[in-house]
């Protein structure tokens, strides 16, 4: 049974503070890393070399790039890792979103960053990471909305330097996850997508497959009832409203749909939903 698994369950967000010793970090490139260096330095340690960043900098190490940073004493930052679907589902909307996918691929280090534009990216990043630790009301979205901001502001900072670059598996991957947040509601088919995207239904089954473990048709299930949840949970709309909010102009075929990957009905799910934190906040009522 095919479930969404919340985007704060999956990015992790966090402050880097070396403190008086080095400090390394192995990646082994399943996510990808974005690393803000306010002052101090780092070596990266990657298939393309060895390279160093002295604050103010970042460094963008994509997926499928295994490195070691090794962080000097005392340098401080900030540090985000993200899935690839994630990623894909936070590229913003309109032409923007699609210059964004074609760099994201591409490992990047920009030495000499402004220090206001470094803090902007860094601020965001703790923002994610207090959202992420206290999963709060709608902490989903605000985290999107973050990344999101956090990707435009990496594009700014790299696009002095962008060049065009040849549609990679990954960047398909991207596209299409770009494509499905963007037309959720449109209820496209497999084949509208890929059409849209330009190339043959087999490719990108096989690119989404690959990078994803699921069919382009399953991501499409898992992102409507991702938005399902969060509507289900985080606003007060009736069922029938949830549906339609969702492209649904028949209520019971939503309900049909989102229990059969579910397990449960979109109204058993709120009621346990409901439950489960008034359990909560009467657990934390209980102490002194």
């Amino acid at each position: 049974m095919a479930t969404a698994i919340p985007i704060t369950s999956r990015v992790e967000a966090r402050s880097i503070g070396s403190g008086l010793t080095t400090t390394e970090y192995f990646l082994k490139g399943k996510r990808t890393h974005l690393f803000i260096l306010m002052s101090g330095e780092a070596q990266v340690f990657s298939e393309e070399g060895t390279y160093d960043v002295k604050g103010p900098g970042l460094v963008w190490l994509p997926l499928g790039k295994s490195s070691v940073l090794t962080f000097q004493s005392g340098t401080r930052g900030w540090m985000a890792s993200i899935p690839d679907m994630q990623l894909g589902s936070s590229l913003p909307p309109g032409t923007i979103g699609s210059n964004i996918a074609e760099i994201v691929g591409s490992p990047a280090l920009v030495q000499d960053i402004d220090r206001d534009k470094a803090q902007e990216m860094g601020s965001l990043i703790s923002l994610i990471e207090i959202e992420l630790r206290g999963n709060s009301l709608a902490a989903t979205t605000v985290v999107q909305y973050c990344l999101s901001l956090l990707l435009i502001l990496y594009w700014r900072a790299l696009a002095p330097e962008v060049h065009s670059t040849r549609p990679l598996p990954r960047n398909i991957v991207h596209r299409f996850v770009f494509l499905v947040d963007l037309h959720l509601r449109d209820h496209w088919t497999v084949q509208q997508y890929s059409a849209q995207m330009g190339v043959s239904k087999d490719r990108l089954g096989s690119a989404v497959k690959r990078a994803t473990g699921h069919s382009p048709l399953d991501h499409i299930h898992n992102r409507i009832i991702e938005e399902a949840r969060t509507l289900l949970t985080d606003s007060g709309m009736h069922i029938a409203e949830v549906a339609y909010k969702l492209g649904y102009r028949d209520a019971g075929y939503f309900n049909r749909f989102f229990s059969r990957r579910v397990g449960i009905s979109p109204g058993r799910y709120r009621q346990d939903y409901i439950k489960g934190r008034a359990v909560k906040d009467h657990s934390f009522a209980a102490w002194p």
